[in-house]
């Protein structure tokens, strides 16, 4: 009996020492693992937050760039639009020197500040600051709604005020035609050379001090006044076309009239 319990404590022993042996490499096996997972690298807090702000940083350079470009394009659309304005302005073959020195002055100012602006614009440090500068484009210059509107009208008006005095001449001259006319001409020529006179009067008194009115408009915020206030230039401006027209078909039909 001795000798069996011998040989079963001995089993024992050794069985317990290959469940001790398995336990143990198993937690080797456990531990190394672990290890392992702890040894793996992971973003820190701070990399995070670092690599975040600097994505918002780009993003808030390449929305800079992009806003300057466009404030860009659109400063150098109204420089250009005054350098063609400039041109005309002195090219004109009816605007008188005063007008072309008031003209001149104003879109000489214009450019020069416009360049100025183009010039801040493209060292703001933010988009907010840009778009700022870009109000500021719209609202102290008004290149396409005032500068470009005034040359055209005043020009347009000029040339009608020349137009009225070259067929205010050419009524003298029909007027005293017609006087040498058997019995001053026939009802008809008197009745054109009537309405040619009242054509010519209704004319300059559309025209009026027309120029002085759209001259003296001013840019700023508020661009419904700004068109109201030219509205009436125009519309006087159209009718004393009318008017104009009218009185060179008087002239012209009258002095067919005389020659025949």
């Amino acid at each position: 009996m001795s000798m069996k319990k011998s040989a079963k404590s001995a089993m024992s022993a050794k069985s317990a020492l290959r469940i001790g042996a398995v336990a143990t490499g198993a937690a080797l096996a456990l531990g190394a693992t672990g290890s392992a997972y702890a040894a793996t690298p992971t973003a820190s807090p701070t990399a995070t937050a670092s690599t975040t702000g600097g994505g918002r940083a780009a993003a808030a350079q390449a929305r800079l760039q992009a806003v300057q470009a466009l404030a860009n394009a659109r400063l150098q659309g109204r420089l250009a639009t005054l350098h063609a304005l400039s041109v005309a302005v002195s090219d004109s073959k009816y605007l008188t020197s005063s007008e072309q020195s008031t003209l001149a002055n104003q879109i000489n100012s214009d450019i020069s500040g416009l360049t100025a602006l183009q010039t801040k614009a493209g060292s703001e440090t933010t988009a907010a600051a840009v778009r700022t500068d870009e109000t500021a484009m719209v609202d102290d210059y008004r290149v396409y709604m005032v500068m470009a509107p005034q040359v055209r009208l005043t020009e347009a008006l000029s040339a009608e005020s020349d137009a009225a005095t070259t067929l205010q001449k050419a009524y003298v001259a029909l007027s005293d035609l017609l006087a040498k006319q058997s019995g001053g001409g026939t009802a008809q020529q008197k009745s054109q050379l009537a309405d040619l006179q009242t054509q010519i009067t209704a004319a300059q008194a559309a025209i009026g001090n027309e120029i002085s009115v759209e001259l003296a408009v001013q840019p700023g915020p508020d661009a419904s006044a700004i068109q109201s206030a030219l509205a009436p230039v125009r519309s006087a401006t159209k009718t004393a076309h009318g008017d104009l027209m009218q009185a060179r078909n008087d002239a012209k039909a009258l002095r067919d009239s005389l020659k025949a």
